[in-house]
């Protein structure tokens, strides 16, 4: 009886052994998953302020390359700096990620190699853990249905004959210190929530504005002064052509003139165009979309990015079927068409019964005229140099921020 007693009392110091070994396990897993967390918590921390410090250089109109020194210098400051256990790295454009190549955005990317003791998998008793943040000029706001920039010059905003405007969602303001900044011919009419005017408007045109307009205003900033023009790295590049059947175009680079007409029509697929020698379309040529999403049409000079060399015409102005809408992600979200700051050409726009257009027209430098052929409503946002309206019709034009490009500011967004 003796020698059993003696073998329990064994098998119980073993028992307690093993749970206290297990115990022991436990509570150093439990201490090495804290330390990880702490860990990457802190590091989360650290990419997202470098990340926020770099989009506010972004938004100053900093460089690419300050940017991310920025982001780097700030991730210092909290205790990460590149070296040895630890490893910092910045992207503007960001390398992965729903803002993959967007200039307007950068990424910082955290690794530490953290000290844990009973992990399995651990490398010389450390455990790496990975953060990343992405942070740019993201837009916020509801912004202004039109701005015409020009500050100077009597009609820089016109109305001829008896065209007619109807914004619903927003309101006008034009910039130009001139006593007749907009002018409002014959019949027509301008309406929506408030016209805003830096210089004066003459009594007659007045009348034609509901409600009246408030004049000796300052004049209001272009929104999207900071924005650059999207990156060619890695962009695909492609011809000019004559478009006259249908085609389906893939975003890119196009070095020649694309001209849709004599019945063609371009089928667009989702993505950014950089037209370095224009864009037309003629007689019945059509542009549409080919599938869902949106497109950004960008008129540039011949040599983008490089600055210099003509710039070709971008001309919308067919009798075909324009059916177009801005993306609704990216750095370019609510943004249809945006011309080069270095292109003075005007921009032509001719809309009718079939026409289909959704986001900001966005012509820094030059005056865009839209050609109202029929009664048509658009959901848009116009910010030019100068504006005209021309073709005796109505235009109404619904604006609302979830289909424009907004006003733009340094946020975090991954």
């Amino acid at each position: 009886m003796r020698r059993w007693s003696r073998d329990d009392g064994g098998q119980a110091l073993i028992l307690i052994a093993v749970a206290l070994g297990g115990l022991l396990l436990g509570i150093g897993l439990a201490l090495d998953t804290g330390q990880l967390f702490v860990s990457r918590r802190a590091a989360q921390t650290a990419a997202d302020a470098g990340a926020w410090a770099g989009a506010a250089v972004l938004y100053a109109g900093g460089s690419a390359a300050q940017a991310r020194t920025a982001a780097t210098d700030d991730a210092t400051r909290n205790g990460y700096t590149d070296g040895g256990y630890i490893t910092v790295t910045t992207a503007s454009p960001p390398a992965s990620g729903t803002y993959a190549g967007d200039p307007g955005y950068i990424e910082v990317t955290i690794t530490e190699q953290v000290l844990t003791r009973f992990l399995f998998g651990a490398s010389a008793g450390r455990t790496a853990i990975t953060v990343r943040a992405v942070a740019g000029l993201a837009r916020s706001g509801s912004g202004q249905a039109v701005i015409v920039t020009r500050a100077s010059g009597a009609g820089t905003f016109t109305l001829s004959g008896n065209t007619k405007f109807t914004i619903t969602g927003g309101g006008t303001n034009t910039n130009s210190n001139s006593g007749s900044a907009v002018k409002i011919g014959g019949a027509g009419q301008l309406t929506a929530n408030f016209h805003r005017v830096t210089g004066g408007v003459s009594a007659a045109d007045a009348a034609r504005m509901s409600p009246a307009p408030l004049t000796g205003v300052a004049a209001a900033a272009d929104p999207f002064a900071s924005l650059a023009g999207p990156s060619t790295n890695g962009v695909p590049v492609y011809a000019g052509q004559t478009i006259t059947s249908t085609v389906t175009l893939s975003p890119g680079v196009y070095t020649g003139p694309i001209t849709v007409g004599g019945g063609g029509v371009a089928r667009l697929n989702a993505g950014n165009y950089i037209f370095r020698a224009g864009l037309a379309t003629t007689g019945s040529g059509s542009i549409v979309l080919a599938a869902t999403g949106g497109v950004l049409l960008y008129n540039a000079n011949a040599n983008y990015p490089a600055v210099g060399g003509a710039c070709g015409t971008l001309s919308l102005a067919g009798t075909g079927t324009l059916s177009l809408a801005a993306s609704r992600t990216g750095s370019y979200a609510g943004m249809l068409v945006f011309q080069d700051r270095s292109c003075a050409t005007g921009v032509a726009l001719t809309v009718q019964t079939d026409t289909s257009l959704a986001g900001t027209l966005y012509v820094p430098a030059a005056t865009l005229t839209i050609t109202v052929a029929n009664n048509v409503t658009i959901a848009g946002q116009i910010v030019a140099d100068q504006l005209t309206l021309t073709g005796n019709n109505t235009l109404t034009m619904t604006f609302t921020p979830a289909s424009v490009t907004g006003t733009r500011v340094p946020s975090l967004v991954e």
